[in-house]
């Protein structure tokens, strides 16, 4: 690789380059190795072993418990990212040896008392969803409820991937990123077991009602992981435990879209510290790497 194109008041520039790395999060590294075509690589860049997009996922906010209370809460009334996490059922945390799925998940629990969350509350089967009831009930609960999710463990599966959408193009005509996956088997039993958690620590602490909420699909999320996953085997992974490509030995990828799992905490510092590691890697073989 010798460098890149890049387009600016709608000129096209090449830079030259003796290494590349590309930091452009889950779903744009995807879509630029599968946009970067040439002869030698006509399915996209780094992608003769069609390993460019597979293996995506996410843990993202998925199959929680909203609960009413009989007293107000006095909830954090601020930014929405305030709360506490329960790590008991995290990952490794806890004894699963009569369980039948691995991993655990991160149990948040939202403080958030922003008006227009409490507009969205449920109101538990004990009003209707709209009218004059409806408003009443929200103006004596909008501070006695609460709101938990789940931050999980993904396991990778080729079937959930990342490629360039048929139809969909940018504004410059460039087929944007299409995500093609869902939560499998294993995930669906870690979300059902931690919201049984969730609900008998919600009555434990004096909740009147609870409500489980739905898992939903693997949809786009700031929790993303995959696309250009890391390994020693070339046929089944685009980077190198170093973070270097495979079929591209001086093209580096940076981000947690070269990650193979997640647990059940936020991806950002894991996500940090393989950059830093590429970033080492290369200044002490820059000979090596560079070309």
């Amino acid at each position: 690789m010798s460098g890149v194109n890049y387009i600016k008041g709608g000129t096209e520039y090449f830079q030259p380059a003796k290494v590349v790395l590309v930091a452009s999060y889950v779903y744009e590294n995807v879509r630029l190795l599968l946009l970067s075509k040439s002869k030698a690589f006509p399915n996209g860049l780094s992608n003769n072993h069609g390993q460019v997009g597979r293996h995506y996922f996410s843990h993202n906010q998925i199959g929680g418990v909203t609960a009413l209370f009989p007293k107000r809460l006095n909830n954090w009334y601020g930014l929405p990212a305030q709360g506490v996490a329960v790590d008991e059922w995290a990952d490794d945390n806890f004894d699963h040896s009569a369980l039948d799925f691995i991993g655990g998940g991160n149990l948040w629990v939202y403080s958030d008392r922003r008006p227009i969350s409490a507009a969205s509350m449920s109101t538990y089967g004990r009003a209707p969803r709209w009218g004059s009831a409806w408003k009443a009930f929200i103006k004596q609960n909008a501070d006695s409820w609460n709101v938990s999710y789940l931050q999980k463990t993904t396991l990778p599966y080729e079937v959930n991937y990342l490629d360039l959408d048929p139809t969909v193009k940018d504004p410059l005509g460039f087929p944007v990123c299409r995500i093609t996956a869902d939560y499998q088997d294993n995930e669906r039993r870690v979300s059902a077991f931690i919201q049984d958690k969730m609900v008998e620590w919600y009555k434990a602490a004096g909740a009147t009602a609870t409500e489980k909420t739905g898992m939903g699909t693997m949809g786009p999320t700031t929790h993303a992981y995959g696309g250009t996953r890391m390994g020693d085997n070339a046929e089944t992974n685009v980077v190198d435990r170093w973070g270097f490509s495979h079929e591209v030995p001086n093209l580096g990828i940076l981000g947690a879209s070269v990650m193979g799992t997640s647990g059940a905490r936020n991806p950002t510092l894991t996500a940090q510290a393989l950059a830093w590691r590429t970033a080492d890697r290369l200044a002490k073989n820059w000979k090596n790497v560079a070309t």
